[in-house]
């Protein structure tokens, strides 16, 4: 006879994207469509992952010290670590006007979007609001169509773009 028989099952954390829930009101199955979140984004560029900085909790840069949840080489959610800025090389832009670099941050969490350094990736970028003391900073959205070139061929068909300026 059990007297208490406890569970424990792995649970992979989603993460929330927005317009994706029918029983909201917000509802909107184009939500991520391209030409939606081409609307969105300020800027959407290719771009090279120059470098990666972790920021601690108190918003400044504090180098990793694992180990981290679930043997993860980095950060993954519950580590006390606010998230991660990387300084991204433009390599060409699509929309926008940004400089020729750009600092993204991209919170920790168990939905976050990894970039690896010396990847090149398409990005659509927009502002967001964090907890202090991150406050706003430029982003990507999980959920999106940001992704590594390779990945990106058909979007950045769909853009009209074949890497002109590269």
């Amino acid at each position: 006879m059990f007297s208490a028989m406890i569970l424990v099952m792995p649970v992979i954390a989603l993460a929330y994207c927005q317009g994706s829930d029918s029983s909201l009101p917000g509802y909107d199955p184009d939500y991520y469509s391209v030409s939606k979140e081409l609307a969105r984004s300020q800027y959407v560029v290719v771009g090279r992952v120059v470098s990666e900085t972790w920021l601690g909790d108190d918003g400044k840069p504090k180098p990793l010290q694992p180990p981290f949840q679930s043997g993860s080489p980095r950060p993954w959610g519950f580590d006390p670590y606010a998230g991660a800025v990387y300084e991204i090389k433009v390599l060409w832009v699509i929309k926008g006007r940004p400089g020729p670099k750009v600092a993204l941050f991209s919170e920790n969490s168990t939905a976050r979007f990894w970039l690896e350094i010396g990847g090149e990736y398409l990005l659509f970028i927009s502002e967001e609001t964090f907890d202090d003391p991150i406050g706003r900073r430029l982003t990507i959205d999980t959920c999106g169509n940001s992704a590594t070139v390779a990945a990106a061929k058909e979007v950045l068909k769909l853009l009209g773009d074949t890497g002109k300026g590269r």
